[in-house]
């Protein structure tokens, strides 16, 4: 039997992910972000958060959750972003 983990993972995955490298802003709705390249984000919006995201230097297989709706990472840096 799946647990609710399980199905909760298997619900999230349906919406699909982008793969972004360089300066392009990335807009939609996401439940996270996935590092490949070591990331400094100079937008990162997330509802229900407080806290600074931007100008924070977040290593090679960082994974942030939450309500994400933008995200512009610096030159050279490649993330992936997992829609809803």
């Amino acid at each position: 039997m799946a647990s609710i983990n399980d199905y909760d993972f298997k619900e999230y995955r349906k919406g699909g992910s982008v793969i972004v490298t360089g300066t392009g802003a990335t807009t939609g709705e996401f439940y996270g972000v996935q590092c490949i390249t070591a990331c400094t984000f100079t937008t990162f919006t997330m509802a229900n958060s407080t806290g600074t995201f931007t100008g924070v230097s977040y290593p090679i297989g960082t994974v942030i959750y939450g309500d994400i709706t933008a995200l512009t990472a610096s030159s050279a840096n490649t993330f992936i972003a997992f829609k809803k």
